[in-house]
């Protein structure tokens, strides 16, 4: 079997070289907002990966089933398109699109990041403790816990993050 030209790589080992193709950054509007954001184009600009700008509108448990409250779900959907479609223009990338969804924020993650087949997710932890964890939960501990793809995480309220510091953890 002759050897292929230089430069000629098959799929199997561009997908070895660049084993992210797709990267969901899961999104709070909060101070996480940038960091998360921020990383997320880090590794798609690095990568050629597209970049999928991601959040979801917490349904509270008394909205479920009740329809004056769908007008206020769609506003809030609105807006959070609104939102990252003013973090995408940003620092333009290669690739983006933006979603946003209504539920339970790690069930949400989770499904699309199987939906979508993306092959990274990306989301900030806040590492709350103690009682505050305890009522609040964490959604980032139960899609690291539930995703079978890669997570990701950076711990805000530390030190600046950059690729590869000791404040992300890919689990």
């Amino acid at each position: 079997m002759l050897n292929p030209p230089l430069g000629h790589f098959s799929q199997e080992d561009q997908q070895m070289s660049n084993p992210w193709r797709k990267v969901l950054c899961a999104v709070q509007f909060d101070t996480s907002t940038k960091p998360t954001v921020d990383m997320g184009r880090q590794i798609a600009n690095a990568t050629g990966a597209t970049l999928i700008f991601f959040h979801v509108v917490p349904m509270p448990f008394e909205a479920i089933g009740q329809p004056r409250t769908v007008d206020a779900v769609s506003g809030a959907e609105d807006d959070a398109r609104r939102r990252l479609s003013h973090l995408a223009g940003e620092n333009p990338i290669m690739s983006y699109e933006i979603q946003v969804v209504s539920g339970d924020p790690a069930s949400a993650i989770i499904d699309a990041a199987m939906e979508q087949e993306v092959d990274l997710i990306v989301m900030a932890t806040h590492a709350r403790t103690g009682l505050e964890h305890l009522f609040l939960g964490s959604v980032t501990e139960r899609v690291v816990r539930e995703s079978t793809v890669p997570v990701m995480t950076l711990r805000i309220g530390r030190r600046p993050h950059h690729l590869l510091s000791e404040s992300v953890l890919i689990a």
